[in-house]
């Protein structure tokens, strides 16, 4: 991993891990400290990655409503409120629909573009 102050690769890792139990670094070079989640979108998020992924994939795949959402993670213990919800969408869907649109026009390493799935539920490539 490249340093995300300088882009040195002098980069050690940390015995220590974040609240949230990211990995943590240290720059040779500048110094610098910083985790795994450093420079990325959900930099200063409270909830962990994945769980806010799986609530923008939710959100978006099922079409659940913001309040919906959260109190389906209320349930199994995950306390947010739907506006948490509206911006982690406003900031995971743009980057989501550009992969997606990534994939779909064959440069995501896949052998094809095309597939379908037979009467037993085996995809299959065609």
């Amino acid at each position: 991993m490249d340093c995300v102050a300088c882009g040195s690769s002098e980069v050690t890792e940390r015995p220590e891990r974040t609240a949230q139990g990211y990995r943590r670094f240290r720059c040779r070079t500048c110094s610098k400290q910083y985790n795994e989640r450093s420079g990325t979108v959900l930099n200063h998020a409270q909830y962990p990655s994945d769980v806010i992924a799986l609530v923008v994939l939710w959100r978006l795949r099922y079409r659940l409503t913001l309040r919906d959402l959260a109190e389906m993670f209320l349930i199994r213990g995950i306390v947010f409120s739907y506006e948490a919800v509206r911006e982690w969408e406003a900031k995971l869907a743009p980057l989501l629909a550009d992969e997606l649109r990534r994939r779909r026009r064959g440069k995501g390493g896949a052998r094809s573009r095309r597939w379908h799935v037979d009467e037993m539920g085996y995809p299959g490539l065609g």
